[in-house]
């Protein structure tokens, strides 16, 4: 050995030695048991076995900081009975963002209510920032959701090959630079021909089509989780989000869809978005899935601590067409803030988040099932700060009927969220086409909501609140009578 290379190995040495004191395994347990503490009733779980399974550095790090990610196994057992599914406590959502864990990353969640003894295995990660000599733990580290598989199949051979290629000249003979409403037009029938085609073939083979939702979207992730299951029939859709899922509904050209409950009522009242087409009467349920609350997200140091004191500030509000935007609208209209009030700006969640981490808007709300991923993610870059909704706006948007209903996200939803925010919120809602017959309404409503099925573990971090118990909850239309039936026949024999 060269002097130079001693020098070098010297020289190194203690820097090598420092990153491996990030978070040993007594440190990871002492934190992760704050986080647990924060997240759960005192004495639910207890921590049954902790592995550290290596860490690694965070390429996401805001500028000049230095980040690692610590990854690890972790066992909990449940000390008394505990629904990790009630939709009026903390539950996954506590547990996904405590530990930092994705929904497949839990195993062990049980429909219906887990039982004293039970083990819930998590894959974890924590996040750990350089301060001088020492490393702190901050937001935990979050995870990037799966993305949805693409539906394309082989290139099909004859009279279909031909109308592709056709299709494709249409296409690449239009810019979406120069000509950008014609370039809408084609992406819009490119996209209900592709539902109509996967609907058709769905029905074909016995199955049901199901309109869930964009790309990485809660909506998208249950049905797939759903669809994963042994026995399952089902087919999940890529659409633009609820109310074109309503609308794909009414046309015929899916079985089943997903909404949210206030747009739901939209469209069978034929108000709001949905008046043009007038009232659906024969709309029905099969039942409610999960809360979807209202979330209005500002930065931790901002000096609104009220809805109301958001007048004349930059909020995002969604996107033209979706539900979530105009949920957006009536929260801040019971707050007394008129449109002229506020800055309205028109982003996708996604946006809206780095626009409020740019200080291009001052907050942001959104409809969305608890645990929100892209939340969970962001505050892993920038302190945000949930705002509560006034108790009196509260009693005006949950008066019936709106589709709406008072709610609380729990302590510990996310990672530093030390009390629960009261707000509204509606329920995600499973809907039936009118052709389903009754028996298939009962079979379909059995596979949804009975107990033993691990939704969590496949994919979906509402999935522990989907249950036989809660599929009343918040219903905005009316009941599919065959998925009514099939509830009470679950409930009496103790499903």
């Amino acid at each position: 050995m060269t002097l130079r290379t001693l020098f070098i190995g010297l020289v190194l040495l203690p820097l090598l030695i420092a990153c491996g004191r990030v978070a040993d395994t007594d440190t990871l347990q002492r934190d992760l048991q704050v986080r647990l503490a924060q997240a759960l009733p005192e004495g639910t779980v207890s921590l049954h076995e902790l592995q550290r399974r290596g860490s690694q550095s965070d390429s996401k790090a805001p500028d000049g900081q230095t980040r690692r990610i610590v990854y690890y196994d972790i066992a909990l057992r449940l000390n008394r009975d505990f629904d990790f599914g009630g939709w009026d406590s903390p539950g996954v959502a506590g547990l996904v963002s405590a530990l930092g864990a994705g929904p497949k990353g839990l195993v062990g969640i049980t429909a219906g209510g887990n039982k004293a003894g039970d083990l819930v295995r998590v894959h974890g990660t924590a996040l750990y920032q350089r301060d001088g000599d020492q490393w702190q733990a901050v937001a935990p580290g979050g995870y990037q959701p799966a993305t949805a598989p693409s539906y394309a199949s082989n290139a099909p051979a004859g009279r279909a090959a031909t109308l592709l290629d056709a299709m494709r000249k249409v296409v690449e003979a239009v810019s979406r630079d120069s000509a950008p409403t014609q370039a809408a037009m084609i992406e819009e029938e490119l996209a209900a021909a592709h539902a109509a085609i996967r609907a058709r073939l769905a029905r074909a083979a016995d199955g049901y089509a199901i309109a869930a939702g964009p790309e990485r979207g809660q909506y998208l992730r249950f049905v797939q989780a759903l669809s994963s299951q042994q026995g399952a029939r089902t087919v999940p859709l890529v659409t633009r989000g609820g109310d074109e899922n309503l609308r794909l509904l009414r046309a015929g050209k899916v079985s089943l869809a997903l909404a949210q409950g206030d747009a739901a009522l939209a469209a069978y009242q034929g108000s709001g978005e949905f008046a043009a087409d007038g009232p659906e009467a024969a709309l029905r349920a099969i039942g409610s899935l999960y809360p979807e609350p209202v979330h209005v997200l500002v930065a931790a140091d901002s000096k609104a601590r009220t809805v109301a004191d958001l007048r004349g500030q930059r909020i995002a509000i969604g996107v033209p067409g979706s539900a979530s935007r105009l949920t957006a609208l009536r929260v801040l209209r019971a707050h007394e803030l008129a449109d002229a009030d506020i800055r309205a700006v028109e982003l996708p969640l996604g946006e809206a988040l780095v626009a409020l981490r740019q200080g291009r808007v001052d907050a942001l709300i959104q409809v969305i099932g608890v645990p929100a991923d892209s939340i969970r993610e962001a505050l892993s870059e920038l302190p945000l700060r949930l705002l509560p909704l006034s108790e009196r706006a509260i009693a005006r948007l949950s008066t019936a009927p709106s589709g709406l209903f008072a709610h609380r996200i729990a302590r510990g939803s996310y990672a530093s969220q030390s009390a629960e925010i009261s707000t509204v919120a509606t329920a995600a809602l499973l809907l039936a086409a009118p052709e389903l017959s009754d028996s298939e309404v009962g079979a379909l409503t059995r596979f949804v909501f009975g107990q033993g099925g691990d939704l969590t573990a496949r994919g979906s971090a509402q999935g522990a609140q989907i249950a036989a118990a809660n599929a009343r909850l918040g219903l905005a239309v009316p009941q599919h009578p065959a998925a009514l039936k099939a509830l009470e026949a679950m409930a009496a024999a103790g499903q």
